[in-house]
């Protein structure tokens, strides 16, 4: 498994250069990422939450950011496509995300090649890994 401070490289390189044109959050994004911030192992470091949330603020005042606040309930028929290659609890964020993002006309960006194995839609998913240093799509 990649190191978290590569892995950051390889976020940071992606970001610069796509987030031109535009990218989004959700509540379970941003969640996730205050989440990953207090947690010292993937930050090196000890953040408070006060200090995970500016560091939302940030990324969020970003002139190309947009907040996906149209989030469909689990119920609907887009998310029902996923569900036969649901196996287990710890895929239900991953399937969350894939079905926000097909709502939304959106693409999910990850480094998680296992959300590959449930997603339906290609076009709503770009899986990331390194080659030589640089983030390409797989």
């Amino acid at each position: 498994m990649e190191s978290s401070l590569r892995i950051i490289r390889l976020r940071n390189q992606w970001f610069a250069a796509e987030a031109a044109a535009g990218w989004r959050t959700c509540l379970l994004t941003q969640t996730g990422f205050v989440r990953l911030c207090l947690n010292p192992l993937i930050t090196q470091t000890q953040l408070s939450a006060e200090e995970s949330l500016q560091l939302l603020e940030g990324l969020v005042a970003h002139p190309n950011h947009a907040y996906l606040e149209d989030q469909p309930a689990l119920t609907s028929a887009t998310f029902r496509s996923i569900v036969p290659s649901i196996r287990g609890y710890h895929q239900i964020p991953d399937a969350t995300l894939l079905h926000l993002a097909r709502h939304n006309g959106a693409r999910l960006v990850t480094f998680d090649h296992a959300i590959s194995s449930i997603c339906p839609w290609r076009e709503n998913l770009l899986v990331l890994r390194s080659l030589g240093g640089t983030p390409v799509a797989v």
